[in-house]
């Protein structure tokens, strides 16, 4: 939510920026403060002292949004310019009261109506800074102030406050319920796009745009990734005999076994599509790599789904072929190698794992026949 408001949040903290050095000159002018500083006034001290600290605290926020950088403390941040804005107003206005200036309370209004604003903060982080603005207000105005008058006007506004806290609170809540169901709309519509519905692994485009981001991550850390695609030998044949109802359920098993093998974080597995899958195997040398494809070849051998039709075994067997990110290459390169791995294991006689190293002038390398 954060990174979807950050547009409207830098537009907020600029336009509250450029109100703030506006009334920054209003007070200097109205309060003549520095003549006020020299002669030692300790309120318009406080006041510009308040002034200056909440000036630094729209400045850091703005800084960081337009450096596309958005920190864990990024809400703190803005809860802490918030109530600086509400306390400094706060104490200002009470201060002009005592002093006989005009004043505007209703600014106090405006403020608990900002902190509701699109500005990075969760429902209940702005209804806890508007409620603690309005209670700062009411109290520090019963503290400051002694004439009968300010204080019944002040009473006044303080109810004025806490209903405009519970009105813009309630309307803060129907925006973020509108938010979060969007953001769930848009994340099961992104999963339905990335998934495939038969198996519940990626489907090709998903397994595609995680590999491309595994591949930068593993460039930039000098990660070795190992890249794989199995085919289910002779699939055709096990539809034809058993129906596609069984192939479905058989393809379900065998991509549960697939996805198991690429458990670990950065590790992907997906369906490309029919019944060929493709697994990257991330933070994997080649040795470590090929060790677990053979043992993924032999657990899908475990499974011992009959397969009558087959000519290669009496149950449901996989080849695979697979090789190494030398590091530079896209992904389209490892495709293309992965795949003339597999065909070289489909033709020494399937239910196998196939090699190839990523020099191309190298011999196929690694390769070893399971038993069975």
């Amino acid at each position: 939510m954060r990174a979807d408001q950050r547009t409207s949040t830098l537009v907020c903290l600029v336009t509250a920026l450029g109100i703030w050095l506006v009334f920054i000159g209003l007070d200097l002018s109205r309060m003549d403060g520095w003549a006020a500083l020299a002669a030692g006034d300790l309120g318009v001290g406080l006041a510009i002292a308040l002034r200056l600290a909440t000036l630094a605290a729209l400045l850091i926020p703005i800084c960081m949004l337009a450096a596309q950088r958005l920190p864990r403390a990024y809400h703190r941040l803005s809860m802490l310019g918030l109530i600086l804005i509400g306390a400094t107003c706060a104490f200002i206005a009470n201060m002009f009261k005592l002093r006989g200036l005009p004043q505007a309370d209703i600014a106090q209004l405006v403020i608990i109506a900002a902190v509701f604003l699109p500005v990075g903060l969760t429902f209940l982080q702005s209804f806890g800074v508007a409620l603690f603005i309005a209670v700062f207000t009411t109290g520090l105005g019963f503290a400051m102030l002694s004439e009968p008058a300010h204080l019944i006007e002040h009473g006044r506004l303080s109810v004025l406050l806490f209903f405009a806290v519970f009105v813009s609170g309630v309307g803060a809540w129907l925006r973020e319920r509108a938010q979060r169901d969007q953001f769930l709309l848009r994340r099961l519509l992104q999963d339905h796009a990335m998934s495939d519905p038969l198996t519940g692994i990626a489907n090709r485009r998903g397994f595609e745009e995680n590999v491309a981001i595994a591949l930068q991550q593993a460039r930039r850390d000098g990660v070795p990734v190992v890249f794989a695609i199995l085919d289910v030998d002779h699939f055709k044949r096990y539809n034809d005999y058993y129906g596609h109802q069984a192939g479905d359920e058989a393809l379900r098993l065998i991509a549960r076994a697939i996805a198991e093998a690429g458990r670990r974080p950065m590790d992907m597995a997906g369906r490309l599509g029919g019944e060929e899958f493709g697994l990257l195997l991330y933070d994997a040398t080649p040795e470590k790599g090929l060790a677990r494809l053979e043992k993924l070849v032999a657990v899908v051998e475990e499974l011992a789904i009959e397969h009558a039709a087959s000519p290669t075994a009496d149950h449901v067997t996989v080849s695979l072929g697979a090789t190494a990110f030398d590091g530079r290459e896209t992904t389209t390169e490892l495709y293309r190698r992965a795949d003339a791995a597999l065909y070289a294991s489909k033709a020494l006689g399937r239910n196998r794992a196939e090699f190839a190293v990523p020099d191309p002038h190298e011999a196929m390398a690694g390769s070893r026949r399971l038993a069975g």
